[in-house]
């Protein structure tokens, strides 16, 4: 879903000269990938859990409040 999006950031970044060729550092790379699959696995296991156990109000709750937080950063940003 996010591919896109990237897609388009990339772009942004050519046509407004602000993309560098520097070489990427492996370490750090590494290290975000292997952090972002394991939040990514614990997401979505957690999510499973809670569709399956027909607990999406926890979930309700998360998206009224982040949502509420969204709206006031945008109100005062």
């Amino acid at each position: 879903m996010v591919v896109p999006l990237i897609f388009g950031k990339i772009a942004k970044d050519l046509m407004d000269g602000d993309f560098t060729s520097g070489t990427p550092s492996i370490p750090a790379l590494s290290v975000g990938f292997i952090v972002a699959f394991i939040t990514g696995v614990f997401a979505c296991t957690w999510m499973i859990t809670l569709v399956r156990k027909s607990q999406l109000i926890y979930f309700a709750w998360y998206c009224i409040i982040i949502g509420i937080g969204g709206v006031i950063y945008a109100a005062f940003h």
